[in-house]
């Protein structure tokens, strides 16, 4: 298990501050942000490139916080792969086990296994320069886990692959986590690489860790306009507690001129204390009701019209409008669903805001950050 304890570091005019995080056993732990939030900057301190100002860096309850780098038993992956020009593929895998004097049996044994899975072997004997970047990429990897290090450190490893390619590699990766029962520390800026591979999930804006938690609540639970913001969340209404007390949780959007319920939200004391915040859906839970398919007792119903629709690839962005129109709702449909509903630019459609897929945007979010300007009031 790696774990960082209230890691601090400066570098120039930038503060990273007091981020905490842990990685399982067999597990991959994911720093989203924005770039220039400091997710390298993390990674170079957790493995001793950089000096913390405070914190501290634990491997298996051990501090390694201060050992020198070849000390950390850790495996570092640098996004430029960090591969000796002069060596052969075979002889950039092997490195770290000559380096640390294993056996010829371990040597072979590790390297059979390892090239095969990378699907490698063809090229064991050419020269870096002479690969292609996943090549490259697959080498580095391979030499990461061949080091014996149970604790991976990757800074987007496959940052500057294409499309199918990156997508293999996640299998491959995911495979081998399992395999060797690796912990690894992953910085991406890929949304979808990181809800893949990644158990966990931190998410760091301007050197400040604004969440941390299982992904399934980091992608339904969004705790800050910001963090809301940065995962794509395009649908934001402000919202207010009516003055009606119960469960499931009420709350009453101006911008769509409906009072919405939230199923699995609770009146607390802290939303009580402060009842203007924001609420939230992803486009992918809008529904557009087929005539005929709406219970009379389906909850957050609202009339809408049809402002634009966008073709994007597997799905459509409908853009409606709703209530005082001084706000639009973006909703992504499938194209065979988009070809039931028929529909066209101008025409008014009923609007269904699921409440189980609704969420609140903690009251605690920070004060100073421009409301209007985020929701594009």
């Amino acid at each position: 298990m790696l774990e960082v304890h209230g890691l601090s570091v400066r570098a120039g005019d930038f503060l990273l501050s007091d981020v905490s995080l842990t990685v399982q056993k067999s597990s991959c732990h994911v720093i989203l942000g924005p770039t220039g939030s400091g997710k390298t900057l993390l990674l170079e301190s957790v493995i001793g490139l950089r000096k913390p100002d405070k914190g501290k860096v634990l491997v298996d309850g051990n501090e390694i916080t201060y050992l020198s780098i070849e000390k950390k038993k850790l495996s570092y992956v640098p996004q430029d792969l960090a591969l000796f020009p002069h060596m052969t593929v075979r002889e950039n895998i092997l490195y770290p086990i000559r380096i640390r004097r294993s056996s010829q049996d371990t040597e072979n044994g590790i390297m059979r296994e390892l090239v095969d899975s990378f699907g490698i072997r063809h090229i064991l004997d050419r020269q870096i320069r002479n690969l292609s970047g996943g090549e490259r990429q697959r080498t580095a990897l391979a030499r990461a886990v061949v080091s014996g290090c149970k604790h991976l450190v990757l800074d987007e490893p496959l940052s500057s692959l294409h499309e199918s390619l990156k997508k293999e590699l996640w299998y491959l990766l995911n495979d081998l986590q399992r395999r060797y029962d690796l912990a690894i520390l992953m910085v991406t800026h890929d949304l979808e690489e990181a809800f893949f591979l990644g158990d966990t999930i931190s998410i760091i804006i301007d050197g400040m860790l604004h969440q941390q938690s299982r992904k399934r609540e980091i992608y339904g639970h969004p705790q800050s306009i910001e963090v809301a913001r940065f995962l794509g969340v395009g649908n934001l209404f402000r919202a207010r507690i009516p003055p009606i007390t119960g469960h499931p949780l009420s709350v009453y959007c101006e911008e769509l001129g409906s009072t919405l319920r939230l199923s699995t939200h609770r009146r607390t004391t802290a939303v009580t204390e402060n009842n203007e915040f924001v609420v939230g859906i992803r486009s992918e839970d809008v529904v557009i009701p087929i005539k005929g398919e709406l219970s009379p007792n389906t909850s957050n119903i609202i009339e809408g019209t049809v402002v634009d629709i966008f073709e994007t690839g597997a799905t459509f962005t409908v853009i409606a409008t709703c209530g005082n129109r001084s706000k639009n709702i973006e909703i992504t449909l499938r194209r065979s669903i988009l070809n039931r509903l028929n529909l066209a630019k101008g025409q008014s459609i009923l609007i269904h805001l699921p409440e189980e897929n609704l969420f609140l945007i903690d009251p605690s979010a920070p004060k100073d950050f421009r409301l209007d300007k985020t929701l594009g009031v």
